[in-house]
């Protein structure tokens, strides 16, 4: 995998794990049928996303690769959450809810750790 096609795909999953989050951050728990119906969505999402950024990890440099491991936890933990939250109801769907975008929020972070500890090792390759 050339090195423009590796950081067009880490900056591509940082993008699509962004637009989860903000995703997760827009449900509502008024419409407790529509909110367990987004969650169950969410879940294969959040699984999708997952695995896409273990492929991802892969073909990156070891400080990369360890905010990259980090995000696929975070995004493996908010599937079990929104699969939880799926199967709740009211306080629970709420918290389960609340849970899975806290999830989220973490593997953003790490996905932007994981874009700087590239440009940084791209930056100065060892020599």
């Amino acid at each position: 995998m050339s090195e423009a096609s590796v950081k067009e795909a880490l900056d591509q999953a940082h993008e699509h794990v962004q637009a989860f989050n903000k995703k997760l951050q827009s449900f509502a728990a008024e419409d407790l049928e529509q909110t367990r119906v987004d969650m169950e969505n969410a879940h294969t999402e959040a699984q999708k996303l997952a695995n896409n950024i273990k492929t991802l990890a892969e073909h990156q440099h070891a400080e990369t690769r360890i905010h990259l491991k980090e995000a696929q936890t975070q995004l493996e933990e908010a599937a079990k959450r929104a699969k939880a939250a799926a199967d709740a109801s009211g306080a629970e769907l709420k918290t389960k809810l609340h849970e899975t975008q806290d999830r989220a929020k973490k593997a953003v972070e790490q996905l932007t750790e994981a874009v700087r500890a590239h440009r940084a090792a791209h930056a100065n390759p060892p020599k």
